[in-house]
């Protein structure tokens, strides 16, 4: 059933990330407390809590387990033992399990969340949770990421398309202020103990403006999608057909920076009974393109640039291409050629994008890094700053 080579958490050069490890696996989703809008971060000594959840197509139950992985600033693992980062026993099944319910698509739908009674979290950093089939703990089908912050610091700043490198043209340039608390980190030294990571949309290169598309309701075409009909076993939306728009000027249009949000229309609960559909993704692209790649990034791809997420070049009609398998939601999502979003989607300074900021102390002699702070800056008229918690 689990056909995956077991991978190892203490490889040298592995970086983890939320991902499926197998085919089986889809629409993994990292939430706190409810809100999907929120980075996948929880604080320390408070109530809050942040939900995994994922399908896996079949219609037999595996029975899954999952461990945990303390993770550097960098997400790769640290090396600290389990009884140094959490109270609990290693692996966990995973109890909270119900099957689809009258969809095309027979599947399992898996949900976990922490802390539990399980489990009691006692670093802050960076979390890995390794998914494995019960009777091999070995083999990771599956990987879901978060953190765990002390919010012991604060910061500030602003967003500006006047950059050291041109004047309103393709770059954004943050200006950041940090502050903390003397009294919670007295011998904080910013030279040597602190550092700050900062993502743009909560990835590593750069993200402009998104395209959405909504897919509901199986009996009607809503936002984004032109036609649905039905091949057994799924739906099909063919999506509208998406056009290069890094020849024209900047056109502001809201988005939710590659998120994407399970919802079905008609469902009492949409989590058993949203069902899987055929997306079809069409793109209007110059030919050549092909030889470099054009693939489909969001959320739903994981940041992966694998073949399933690669669009494909019809010569007949001159056009790209991609039908990809997912859960009736709305989706966010844009084109990248060599992990840049340049050729297809432009580059704007004007572009409303979210930078994530994370804060990391780690005095000499400390085993790892403790997150001391999360916050959030975006680029609006205001140009706050907005904690994560």
């Amino acid at each position: 059933m689990f056909a995956m080579a077991a991978v190892s958490s203490q490889a040298q050069d592995l970086v983890y990330r939320t991902c499926p490890m197998v085919s089986e696996v889809k629409t993994i989703q990292t939430i706190a407390d409810g809100d999907f809008m929120r980075q996948p971060v929880i604080g320390t000594g408070d109530d809050s809590k942040v939900e995994i959840s994922f399908d896996y197509l079949s219609d037999t139950q595996p029975w899954l387990t999952y461990t945990l992985v303390h993770c550097d600033a960098q997400w790769r693992p640290d090396g600290l033992s389990e009884m140094e980062f959490a109270e609990g026993f290693f692996p966990v099944r995973i109890t909270d399990v119900k099957p689809s319910f009258n969809t095309f698509i027979p599947y399992y739908h898996y949900s976990l969340s922490f802390p539990n009674e399980d489990v009691a979290l006692t670093a802050s950093g960076n979390y890995a949770v390794l998914i494995h089939p019960e009777e091999d703990v070995e083999t990771v089908i599956a990987v879901a990421t978060f953190s765990v912050s002390e919010q012991l610091t604060s910061v500030t700043g602003t967003i500006s398309g006047n950059t050291d490198i041109d004047f309103h043209q393709s770059h954004q340039q943050l200006s950041l202020c940090l502050s903390w608390d003397k009294n919670k980190l007295p011998y904080a030294d910013p030279a040597s103990d602190i550092f700050l990571t900062v993502s743009q949309n909560r990835r590593g290169e750069t993200r402009r403006t998104l395209t959405v598309f909504e897919f509901t309701d199986v009996r009607y075409a809503v936002l984004g999608v032109s036609e649905v009909s039905f091949e057994s076993p799924y739906y099909s939306a063919l999506l509208y057909t998406d056009h290069l728009r890094s020849n024209g000027t900047y056109l502001y249009d809201q988005d939710q920076d590659g998120r994407f949000l399970v919802h079905a229309l008609h469902a009492d609960d949409e989590t058993a009974e949203a069902e899987y559909f055929k997306a079809c993704f069409r793109l209007k692209a110059p030919a050549l393109l092909d030889r470099q790649g054009i693939y489909l990034d969001g959320d739903f791809t994981y940041g992966q640039a694998t073949p399933e997420f690669r669009m494909e070049y019809d010569t007949q009609y001159d056009i790209f291409h991609k039908d990809v398998l997912l859960k009736q939601g709305a989706y966010n999502y844009q084109y990248l050629v060599n992990g840049r979003t340049t050729a297809i989607e432009g580059n704007y300074y004007e572009t409303p994008n979210e930078y994530v900021i994370h804060v990391y102390y780690r005095p000499n002699g400390a085993r790892y890094d403790r997150l001391v702070g999360v916050s959030v800056l975006s680029m609006d008229k205001a140009k706050t700053i907005v904690n994560a918690r």
